[in-house]
């Protein structure tokens, strides 16, 4: 009985560092989608910023606190997250772009194979 419980309890460690590595998988593709679709316009005016697709990046894994489940978050540094959302969702002089909702629908396929490649790996 305690060699199944160890086997039990080393298979969940398994389990485990399979959805971390699937989640570093699926958001590596998305990041590098996100920076591809994001526009490549600038600001350049009295206090220049980065431009978005710069400033794109990944989180390592995090749990959340009410599930329990691991994910990691693709967006933007602090430097360009206030701005992100105008060209996404568009303002008064501009319409949306919605760069962030195209990136999402057009690397789903992938994001899933490149989760089930990674947890293929670690599973082994």
């Amino acid at each position: 009985m305690r060699e199944l419980i160890s086997n039990l309890s080393k298979k969940e460690d398994d389990i485990k560092q399979a959805a971390k590595a699937g989640n570093l998988a699926g958001g590596k593709v998305v990041m590098e989608a996100l920076q591809g679709n994001v526009p490549k316009s600038g600001y350049s005016g009295a206090n220049p910023q980065t431009r978005l697709s710069d400033a794109v990046t990944m989180s390592g894994n995090r749990t959340d606190s009410g599930t329990g489940e691991s994910f990691v978050a693709v967006g933007f540094n602090k430097s360009a997250n206030f701005r992100s959302h105008i060209p996404e969702f568009g303002s008064i002089s501009q319409s949306p772009q919605g760069y962030m909702t195209k990136t999402a629908q057009e690397t789903e396929k992938e994001v899933a194979k490149a989760m089930e490649d990674a947890i293929k790996k670690v599973l082994r």
